[in-house]
């Protein structure tokens, strides 16, 4: 599959000094100033992978995907186009502000902006988290989204036939006799998942955002931190069923969830066989009240 990372998330948020703040104390992701008043969050050796632009929603903008050459790059606009997806080619100056050689975009069923890329720019300066955290990107990409998906069928052949990404497993959450919420988990790499796409509305365009880090010291540190900058908790910590990630929820400002997680399979695709889970979590993951 031409698709090989979720290579960056453009965000969209009314307060940003807030972003920062949420960003380096809390998360312990490097801020640095971006275009037009943003910020742009690096956690590894790209200058940055995640860009919080001032507006007035709180928001995911556009995902960034990325291929690994020119030619992997005009394939996947072959494949979008034979599967029935319009493309708008990104300008010199568009892909210039995404640090990248080129992009399009393609608008998903849900009408969230998917953006294509190759060639990623970076002065590949090493990363020192202001909280001395470790993230764990490479070859996986920046992590995890997972995004709404009312229109669930069209969502899943644009993620299917026209990214090219495989079924990992299937969580079917059976609310009531007559109502199932279905939820894919998505992969094009070695990470369990690198999208999911899920059946429960969301204002944001985005369930959450996960980003994997190295320890449960990682992890658990990290929560101390949100404790002591009273951040809302939205999950407590537990341990997935399918990729096996120990990991909390956090909400930052305006909304948007980050999942925090360490010990996610890497897989081996070759003569994996799909399953259903019943079930989200082993243990623990409960919802905690709204204050």
């Amino acid at each position: 599959m031409p698709i090989r990372e979720l290579g960056y998330l453009a965000i969209e948020a009314t307060d940003i000094d807030a972003w920062g703040r949420f960003a380096q104390d809390v998360l312990g992701l490097s801020v640095a100033p971006g275009p037009e008043g943003g910020i742009r969050l690096k956690m590894d050796e790209r200058d940055f992978r995640l860009e919080v632009v001032s507006g007035k929603s709180n928001r995911l903008v556009a995902g960034g995907w990325g291929v690994g050459s020119k030619e992997e790059f005009e394939a996947m606009r072959e494949q979008l186009n034979k599967a029935g997806f319009e493309m708008q080619q990104g300008s010199a100056k568009q892909a210039q502000a995404r640090m990248v050689q080129e992009l399009f975009s393609v608008i998903d069923p849900e009408g969230a902006r998917q953006e294509i890329f190759w060639g990623p720019i970076a002065a590949h300066s090493k990363f020192v988290s202001p909280m001395g955290v470790r993230f764990v990107t490479g070859d996986m990409g920046l992590g995890h989204i997972v995004v709404p998906a009312m229109n669930f069928e069209p969502t899943h052949a644009f993620w299917s036939k026209g990214m090219g990404f495989g079924l990992s497993d299937i969580l079917n959450l059976h609310l009531t006799p007559d109502t199932t919420q279905h939820i894919y988990f998505m992969h094009c790499n070695s990470r369990q998942h690198s999208i999911a796409i899920a059946q429960v509305p969301s204002p944001a365009a985005c369930h959450h955002i996960m980003l994997e880090v190295a320890s449960l010291d990682d992890v658990g540190m990290t929560l101390d931190r949100v404790r002591e900058h009273n951040v809302p908790l939205v999950q407590t910590l537990g341990r997935h069923v399918n990729d096996e990630m120990v990991s909390f929820y956090v909400e930052a400002p305006g909304g948007i969830v980050f999942e925090i997680g360490c010990g996610g399979l890497v897989k081996q695709w070759e003569g994996h066989t799909v399953f259903e889970t019943t079930r989200g979590s082993h243990w623990g993951h409960h919802w905690v009240p709204r204050q």
